[in-house]
């Protein structure tokens, strides 16, 4: 039987995480918030993680520092960001540096699923648990 994904979100936006956790709430995931990328080291220390959702922007730095830390740890996170100023050169900068997707804000539900459907399945980790409750 395949494990529970662990799932982090960084995000300093309260509205964020608030929507997020709506949407995600019920799914067969394991969910850390933090809200800044000290938090998220201590994150990537103490959990596999197999997901990560955030923000462009955090009170320390930019999505582009979590996801150093997450190639220098852990090469195989699924990494998702959610833009904000997304413009089509934003975005293609994330995918360069090695984002898996990008979904601009406000939160959509149906964003989120599709993304999350998206990675788990680039992942290979447990998609029939999390695809039937998508």
């Amino acid at each position: 039987m395949a494990r529970e994904v662990d799932l982090l979100i960084v995000s300093t936006r309260l509205e964020n995480k608030r929507t997020l956790l709506r949407i995600l709430e019920g799914l067969p995931l394991n969910i850390y918030t933090v809200g800044n990328v000290e938090e998220a080291e201590e994150v990537f220390e103490e959990h596999e993680i197999d997901v990560v959702l955030c923000d462009e922007r955090i009170s320390d730095g930019t999505y582009h520092d979590v996801l150093m830390l997450t190639i220098d740890r852990q090469p195989k996170i699924q990494f998702i960001v959610l833009l904000r100023t997304g413009g089509q050169d934003e975005y293609a900068e994330a995918i360069r540096l090695g984002v898996t997707e990008v979904i601009p804000t406000p939160l959509q539900p149906t964003d989120i699923e599709l993304a999350l459907i998206h990675v788990l399945r680039q992942k290979r980790a447990v998609m029939p648990a999390v695809a039937g409750k998508v």
